[in-house]
């Protein structure tokens, strides 16, 4: 109960001591992504005059902790929820280059973003603070946010002050009470304001901060173009260092759009033959070597003859940058050996503008390869293979242990004949990895190209999760060269025999959304390779956003796979939309919806 002067404006705090119901025992927890459910609670709040309502608000809230140190062997910085280590897998998050938001956008690329499997996204210091409802999906979803406040490293600080730390203030204000917002951090590989600190330590308090990027336990970032994807193995991508040990907030590598959206960002007399100053322009002056170096990774699939075979073979290569990015981390995290890691941001997942350097999904909303073989190496317990080392290992980003599962690799040459089976029984605990489980032998007669599957089964003999990789004989043969079984030596794959497909599905409608339940069988006695399911409207363009649970996937003979897609349409008629199915080695079929 209060009394106010007119105009006369008032703080009013609530304690645990003075209202005792403020007090929840045994509260449900937020968590982030895989580590348990982000739970939520509501607080209303209202003010009536004389019994009546005059004014009232609702919010959403999570209660957690989230802390950082840095007590690990090299001084890195490493983070905890609620008490327990988080190995961060994250992200760089770029906003739409020209602010082009719309809540339907935000909701795509952060569901994209939740499918990945990543766990924290970075708003980089070059961006903006992003909208309540992107902050509200985070919370709903469990994804960390770091937040910067809009300096880098080539800006200059504002001539005016005030209104930077005015618009400071009301950016903390808005965004403090969501239990997604983990971090702060000034600027990128940049210095702070003046008095920014102070001020939001004093705004708030509960979370850590840093000045820029690059410092506290924060070391620099690289590799951000295209190299030989052997090199992340060797802890040297690039001539910076880019190092895999401590905390590394800038590592990644691009992804060639499909083909569909290559033809939206230039005309087709550029597309093909390959005009180097149009695609240059359209990679940031040639930054990631898309008409280079990511070229010569594509023709060593064999040279290609049209844009189509290219924009289908650079699919490949963009997979391969992400897996082998992604494992090489969960081969490191939480490590105290003579190499400590804690965390990765990867540079960059989305698309700020249309570009042939995309990321796990270009400008369009078309996801690439990268999606879901990035989704396929950070699921939370996974099965994977070192291409250095010939070594298999199990990682499990859960808080909690498995017992007497299974890890199984089997090999197929190229005409999917078996020639090499090994499984081995495991325990693996909470949060851990289980590093080179055993190797694998390749015969010396197997062919040129071939195949890798792994398996990883529970303790009653139920397959829980796989892994599917394609590899060369070619040997690696250092750094400078386009050479090693990630990146070369793959021609002899056009030479794979046709496998079949045999497709079904169905259509249903969920809350006024159209979902088609795919159901797909390999009946041949060949391996299926790269798969993919394409929803396409009318006029035969992909439908976007649209929800694959996965894709670009393979199939040994015999198996088979459910694919649910969420089409974003609330409404199909007969013969308005259609789905392909098609792959590497599977001729592609249309199926009129």
């Amino acid at each position: 109960e209060i009394s106010l002067f007119r105009g006369e404006t008032r703080e009013i705090v609530f304690t645990p001591e003075e209202f005792p119901q403020l007090k929840i025992d045994n509260p449900r927890l937020w968590w982030p992504l895989f580590k348990g459910k982000p739970d939520l609670y509501e607080l209303k709040m209202t003010v009536s005059v004389k019994g009546q309502v005059s004014d009232s608000l609702k919010t959403r809230f999570g209660i957690r902790e989230i802390t950082s140190d840095q007590n690990t062997p090299d001084k890195s910085r490493q983070f905890y929820v609620n008490g327990k280590k988080i190995f961060i897998r994250g992200t760089n998050w770029i906003p739409e280059g020209m602010l082009r938001h719309s809540d339907e956008r935000t909701y795509a690329e952060l569901r994209y973003t939740k499918q990945s499997g990543v766990n924290l996204v970075r708003m980089w210091g070059g961006g903006i603070a992003e909208s309540d409802y992107f902050f509200q999906l985070c919370d709903e979803m469990g994804l960390l946010v770091w937040q910067e406040f809009w300096l880098t490293g080539d800006t200059k600080h504002p001539h005016d002050q005030a209104l930077y730390l005015a618009n400071l203030e009301s950016t903390v204000k808005r965004l403090r009470n969501h239990p997604s917002l983990a971090y702060y951090v000034s600027s990128n590989e940049s210095t702070e304001v003046v008095g920014a600190k102070d001020l939001i330590m004093k705004l708030d308090g509960t979370r850590g901060y840093q000045m820029q990027s690059e410092c506290d336990g924060v070391h620099d970032g690289s590799p951000y173009k295209q190299v030989n994807p052997m090199q992340h193995y060797e802890n040297t991508a690039s001539p910076r260092g880019s190092r895999v040990d401590g905390f590394n907030p800038e590592y990644g590598a691009p992804t060639l759009p499909t083909l569909e959206t290559l033809r939206e960002v230039m005309d087709e007399k550029d597309l093909w033959p390959i005009n180097k100053e149009v695609w240059d322009y359209h990679d940031g002056g040639g930054f990631h070597l898309m008409s280079t170096m990511y070229k010569d990774l594509v023709n060593n699939y064999g040279t290609s003859q049209s844009i189509e075979e290219f924009a289908k073979k650079g699919q490949l290569v963009g997979a391969m940058n992400s897996k082998t990015i992604w494992e090489v981390w969960n081969y490191n995290k939480l490590d105290y050996g003579d190499r400590y890691c804690s965390g990765l941001l990867f540079w960059y997942h989305n698309c700020p503008v249309r570009q042939v350097c995309a990321r796990m999904w270009d400008w369009s909303l078309e996801p690439t390869a990268s999606l879901y073989h990035t989704q396929n190496a950070l699921e939370p317990l996974h099965a994977q293979f070192d291409y250095l080392k010939n070594m298999v290992s199990v990682c499990n980003d859960y808080y909690r242990s498995f017992k007497n599962y299974k890890v199984k690799a089997d090999v197929y040459d190229l005409n999917s004949k078996k020639v090499f089976s090994y499984s081995q029984r495991i325990d693996i605990g909470e949060d851990e990895v289980l590093n080179d489980l055993f190797k694998i032998d390749f015969p010396s007669d197997i062919t040129p190209v071939h195949f890798i599957r792994l398996g990883l089964s529970d303790e009653k003999g139920k397959e829980v999760v796989s892994t599917f990789y394609w590899r060369s004989n070619a040997a690696y043969e250092g750094k400078e060269i386009l050479t090693g079984p990630t990146s070369s030596g793959f021609e002899s794959l056009n030479d794979m025999p046709t496998a079949r497909l045999q497709t079904k599905y169905k259509t249903k409608e969920v809350d006024g959304r159209y979902y088609i339940e795919v159901s797909l069988k390999n009946t041949s006695s060949r391996i299926a390779f790269f798969t993919q399911l394409q929803f396409l409207d009318k006029a035969g363009k992909p439908v976007r956003p649209s929800f694959y649970t996965d894709n670009f996937f393979s199939l040994l003979p015999g198996e088979t796979k459910q694919v649910l897609i969420d089409t974003s349409v609330d409404k199909v008629t007969e013969g308005e939309f259609s789905l392909t199915v098609g792959g590497w080695n599977v001729q592609q079929k249309k199926y009129k919806l």
